[in-house]
């Protein structure tokens, strides 16, 4: 069994993907109150695992409460913001007040995981900061690995074009991987199961159970994603379930 601490849970959409896997979380970082209100529900509704909701990342730390997870979780996992990053914003990286880049390396730093596994905005490869992030995580003892994948190379008619990092320690064998800073978007994988219109995109698990992915052309609600203003801000933000199942079985390290 595999325990994840999700940091930047949002309202979800990664823990899909990694539940996909098998995986348990045992603790969700999350600063949004309506996020951290959907998750509280699927919890409750038994599609999540139950496990403490933390409200804030820098709490977390400076309360001790990242300390308590080192040796109790095989992956961190963490969509840290991306708006420093976007080429939708100012790209104004480290200046940049919402940049939780160094939380995010010190919350890898005292949990220790065997495994980080990261996600962000496909614009951060070509940022300054990549770099830093790359160096920062190598400081800390971790090799890392990362790839571009996109919805719309899983078919799914939007792009939502992702950038992937899975650091593990020196000497943890990884699965093969492409050639650094290749984006995968542009060949064609084939999805796990096929993409359905059901007043949003779905797609089916093995298990027949249906996981929802981000589009903001959304009318109804189905199973507590954020609405109206909320939910188009949660789903916006959030990642695709089955993107982030498929990278992992693509590059992921073996915890």
């Amino acid at each position: 069994m595999v325990f994840e601490l999700s940091l930047f849970s949002g309202a979800g959409g990664g823990l899909l993907g990694t539940k996909l896997l098998g995986w348990r979380c045992a603790g969700y970082v999350e600063n949004d109150d309506y996020c951290q209100r959907v998750l509280a529900r699927r919890i409750e509704d038994g599609v999540f695992d139950r496990a403490p909701i933390f409200r804030d990342i820098r709490a977390f730390l400076s309360q001790g409460l990242a300390d308590r997870y080192q040796g109790l979780v095989d992956v961190l996992t963490a969509g840290f913001p991306c708006q420093p990053f976007s080429i939708a914003g100012n790209q104004n990286g480290e200046s940049d007040e919402r940049n939780l880049w160094p939380e995010t390396l010190e919350c890898i730093r005292r949990v220790r995981p065997t495994v980080a596994f990261l996600e962000n905005v496909a614009a951060l490869l070509a940022h300054p900061y990549f770099g830093t992030v790359l160096g920062d995580l190598a400081e800390s003892g971790y090799c890392v690995r990362w790839d571009c994948l996109s919805a719309a190379a899983l078919g799914a008619p939007i792009l939502r074009d992702r950038l992937w990092i899975v650091a593990g320690p020196h000497g943890v064998r990884c699965h093969e991987t492409s050639h650094a800073s290749r984006d995968s978007s542009a060949e064609p994988v084939q999805p796990h199961r096929p993409w359905r219109q059901f007043g949003k995109l779905l797609v089916s698990d093995p298990g027949g159970r249906l996981w929802c992915f981000p589009d903001a052309d959304i009318e109804r609600v189905f199973d507590g994603m954020a609405h109206w203003a909320h939910r188009l801000k949660a789903v916006g933000n959030g990642q695709v379930p089955a993107v982030a199942r498929r990278v992992w079985e693509k590059i992921g390290c073996e915890p």
